[in-house]
C-alpha cells in the first residue's frame, strides 16, 4: 500500500509545478505587460509634447504670416498712391539745348 501514496505525493508535487510554472508565467506576463504599458505612456506623452510645440509653432507662424501679409497690402496701397500721383502730373517737357557757341580764336603766330 505504499505504493499508492507515493503516487499520490508525486502527483501532488506535479500538480503543484504546473500550478507554479503557471503562477510564474502569468508574473513575468504581467512584468512585461507593465513594462510595455509604462513604454507606451512615455511615447504618449512625448508625442503630445511634441503636438503642443508643434501648435505653438504654427500659431507664431499664422501670426507672422498675418504681419507680413499687412505689411505687403500697405506696400502695395503705397505703390498705387505713387502711381497715380506720376499719371496725374504732367511729365515735364525736355527743354530745348541752345546751340553751343563755337569760340575758336585765331591762333597768333
Amino acid at each position: 500500500m505504499d505504493r499508492p501514496e507515493r503516487n499520490e505525493k508525486n502527483d501532488a508535487q506535479k500538480v503543484k509545478l504546473i500550478f507554479l510554472s503557471l503562477a510564474a508565467l502569468v508574473t513575468v506576463l504581467l512584468i512585461w505587460s507593465l513594462y510595455a504599458a509604462n513604454k507606451a505612456k512615455a511615447d504618449r506623452d512625448a508625442a503630445k509634447q511634441e503636438v503642443e510645440a508643434l501648435k505653438q509653432d504654427n500659431a507664431k507662424l499664422e501670426q507672422l504670416l498675418k504681419d507680413q501679409n499687412q505689411e505687403i497690402d500697405a506696400l502695395k496701397k503705397k505703390l498705387q498712391q505713387c502711381e497715380a500721383k506720376a499719371k496725374a502730373k504732367p511729365s515735364p517737357k525736355p527743354k530745348k539745348k541752345a546751340p553751343a557757341k563755337s569760340s575758336k580764336k585765331p591762333k597768333r603766330t
